[in-house]
């Protein structure tokens, strides 16, 4: 299914404050690989803007605002890693993956934290002539039903169609034919989850097909914002990225959180951010794909400098990779640098991939990039470049030039 995220990978200059055309794919994302996790180079207005297209054509949109416990989870639990991987839109939350971005080159232009999002899509004017449907999902008792009606007090770009506390059970048991039944029935475009962040993105992957509402996320704090029942900082410390010593003081149950993540998150710099540093900008100059279909897998011979301005003959290779479902392998010999758009779309061709249960190999990679892959805990199976003569079947070679 395509879906709504914005391309701004045409490579055709646009008038300023210009929102890029629609996405096709996956491989239309200007997504970039940071610390192992996929995320988009967006902006709060452009996420608008999709959530927006993805409501006016009823396309699927999931969303995630990985910050440093997204990071730290997904990196100790394959589960959650792929939960995050499956959304189809990754927004950079949190000072410290901003942090991160800006000393690997990954070029996120701001913080989108979900709260902001939220109020956003509730400042702004109703489109298409009405109010953008939400539903609360989860959330402390009284939570959600508050937030309902604060919603509804407004005369906002949001309004509330309804709310369910589902308790304290597992995913299984909050994903019943009633209670699904009863979500879609308010023909909300917009579920809003707030069950605890693991569970949350549990609970979306096991329903979002199941749901009728296009756009569906885990802003759990939002509900609790909304709701009144818990204060954001001000404006001054989230600018300044101190809003978690705000949230401590107003929920200090949260501090144990806040340690364990700074202390797993300073791991994280050792293992993986600093053999990144000086290795994750390509050099200027082209990129070249061969691909070589044989019955049991893909090969794509790639070459050149595999930066994010020469990444096009990659999206096409890949998407068509994708689409074939076969295992690949991939063939870096003929590869100078890589930078972590490349990264990226090696992370979409893995998302697609698992759909088949289809795997990625590597061969041929140097130095450089073999660091690059390890710091980024892509730990693909490594595989023989192969001669030439010996892997493709007659007249299966494909080339993006």
């Amino acid at each position: 299914m395509s879906d709504p995220l914005l391309n701004q990978t045409a490579g055709l200059p646009e008038p300023a404050g210009a929102v890029a055309p629609l996405r096709r794919d996956d491989f239309d994302r200007d997504v970039w690989c940071l610390m192992g996790l996929a995320v988009d180079a967006v902006d709060i207005t452009r996420a608008v803007a999709a959530i927006d297209d993805a409501v006016r054509t009823r396309r699927q949109l999931s969303f995630v605002t990985p910050n440093v416990n997204f990071l730290v989870r997904a990196m100790k639990d394959e589960g959650a890693r792929r939960d995050i991987l499956n959304a189809d839109l990754s927004l950079a939350d949190g000072a410290p993956l901003v942090a991160m971005a800006k000393m690997l080159g990954v070029p996120v232009p701001s913080r989108v934290a979900g709260s902001d999002l939220f109020e956003a899509l509730r400042r702004r004017p109703a489109f298409a002539g009405r109010r953008l449907k939400v539903f609360f999902f989860g959330g402390r008792p009284g939570a959600a039903e508050a937030a309902f009606e604060a919603i509804n007090r407004e005369k906002g770009g949001v309004e509330a169609v309804g709310w369910h506390n589902p308790g304290f059970g597992d995913v299984e048991s909050m994903s019943s034919d009633e209670v699904i039944a009863k979500i879609n029935a308010t023909e909300a475009d917009f579920v809003m989850v707030a069950l605890g962040a693991a569970k949350g993105q549990a609970w979306i992957e096991r329903n979002k097909d199941r749901l009728t509402a296009p756009v569906t996320a885990h802003l759990g704090a939002v509900v609790d914002f909304t709701a009144g029942g818990v204060a954001r900082a001000p404006e001054w410390m989230r600018r300044s990225g101190l809003e978690w010593l705000w949230r401590i003081k107003e929920e200090p149950s949260l501090w144990r959180r806040y340690f364990d993540d700074g202390a797993a998150l300073a791991g994280l710099a050792l293992r993986g951010l600093l053999p990144q540093a000086g290795r994750t900008r390509a050099a200027p100059g082209a990129a070249e794909a061969e691909t070589v279909l044989t019955p049991s897998e893909t090969l794509i011979r790639l070459s050149g400098q595999l930066g994010s301005g020469a990444l096009k003959p990659v999206r096409e290779a890949f998407r068509a990779a994708a689409a074939r479902g076969r295992p690949v392998r991939l063939d870096l010999s003929g590869v100078e640098t890589a930078d972590c758009a490349f990264l990226g779309q090696v992370l979409m061709l893995e998302k697609h991939l698992a759909r088949s249960s289809a795997t990625i190999s590597l061969a041929g990679a140097n130095r450089r990039l073999e660091s690059l892959f390890r710091a980024n805990r892509m730990n693909y199976a490594r595989a023989a470049a192969g001669e030439r003569a010996n892997d493709e079947a007659p007249g299966m070679r494909q080339a993006a030039l």
